[in-house]
């Protein structure tokens, strides 16, 4: 005998309630795609510096241990100490600083990197023109530059000092601010002190050696991938909280999204499910029913949000440049996981609803 597959006919008996349903579970999805996404994005943009300057240890002001919201003042001469160690293979100051720049009537707020010309530290790629060279020219990230329509040859005033646009960095915009590259001299008469630096980069194939080194004679000395961490953790604490509760948000939507629907299917067609008791099914057997509906749905949905988060990404991409959004294969799977849990909560209420229906509900005129 043929089994009827009642689970999947009262699914789709309505199309449109359906669609609504796979619909809303999809944009609940695209919004934990999105926000996981942008979540390792934010990380990456953390440590967009570290991975771009090529260094293996930074020599950073005693106390300092991040190049995001740690503000480090070194003398000059650190970076001949650091040469001195016969392992070091090359060391270069990096002075930075956060300035505020009027342009087209908006306050920006990007970090100034100030590096010696030749030497490691300062811009990595450029989308068109050359480094610095000059103290009075300047590199500003390709996205600022767009956004307020400078080109090469256009004139920007940092700090009373006016500075000749040269180049268009990319790559380059960090966790939240982007990066403007100029010499080390030009940030010294911006801050108008001399003989300073923020940061000496070092490069070494013996680290470990160097560092300890380094470390005896008085200098605070960090490996890359400590700067790195510090980097996320000032990132991750300051927008932690809020993308979690906003991927809490999306799962609860999803969730009620799914259990609306197939709560409703089942309570539309009570009657069928008691000719079906009547018959000989058991609550078990109805408890999978629901759970069948539930899945069938999340699955759906899970799909749609796929489509809806190549399409959002796109969106804000193209509107927010700034913004990396990073889709990986964890943030697939934990999507996946997501819409999973979503359903088998979900299906607790039309659940129990079916494993209580009573087969008198079969010869009832109404639901």
């Amino acid at each position: 005998m043929r089994s009827v597959p009642l689970g999947r006919r009262n699914l789709l008996a309505d199309h449109r309630r359906l669609a609504a349903g796979v619909v809303g579970v999809g944009l609940a999805v695209m919004l934990i795609l999105l926000l996981d996404g942008m979540w390792a994005g934010l990380r990456d943009q953390a440590t967009l510096y570290t991975d771009r300057a090529g260094a293996d240890l930074y020599v950073l002001q005693p106390g300092v241990r991040d190049l995001t919201a740690g503000t480090s003042t070194l003398p000059l001469s650190t970076v001949d100490t650091v040469r001195a160690d016969p392992e070091v293979t090359w060391a270069a100051p990096v002075r930075s600083a956060y300035v505020v720049l009027e342009l087209h009537g908006s306050k920006v707020a990007p970090q100034v990197i100030g590096s010696v010309p030749a030497q490691r530290g300062g811009v990595w790629s450029l989308a068109a023109g050359r480094a610095p060279v000059a103290d009075d020219e300047i590199v500003p990230d390709h996205i600022l530059a767009d956004r307020h329509g400078l080109g090469i040859g256009e004139r920007i005033e940092v700090a009373g000092r006016r500075f000749r646009v040269v180049g268009l960095a990319d790559h380059s915009y960090g966790f939240m601010i982007p990066y403007v590259f100029v010499t080390h001299a030009a940030v010294d008469q911006v801050a108008g002190t001399q003989g300073k630096t923020s940061v000496v980069l070092v490069g070494t194939d013996q680290p470990t050696a160097v560092a300890q080194r380094l470390r005896h004679q008085g200098l605070n000395v960090l490996t890359r991938e400590q700067v790195a961490a510090n980097n996320v953790h000032v990132a991750t604490g300051i927008f932690g909280s809020p993308m979690r509760m906003m991927v809490g948000v999306g799962f609860a939507a999803g969730t009620l999204v799914i259990a609306l629907t197939a709560y409703t299917a089942i309570v539309e067609r009570r009657r069928e499910y008691g000719i079906v008791k009547a018959m000989g099914a058991t609550g078990r057997r109805l408890v999978g029913l629901a759970m069948t509906q539930t899945l069938a749905l999340a699955g759906l949905g899970l799909v749609a949000g796929g489509l809806f988060f190549v399409a959002g990404r796109a969106v804000l991409v193209a509107s927010r440049p700034q913004f990396t959004v990073v889709l990986t294969t964890g943030s697939l799977g934990r999507a996946a996981l997501a819409a999973t849990v979503m359903a088998l909560v979900a299906a607790m209420i039309p659940a129990r609803r079916l494993a209580s229906v009573e087969p008198a509900a079969a010869y009832r005129s109404a639901p």
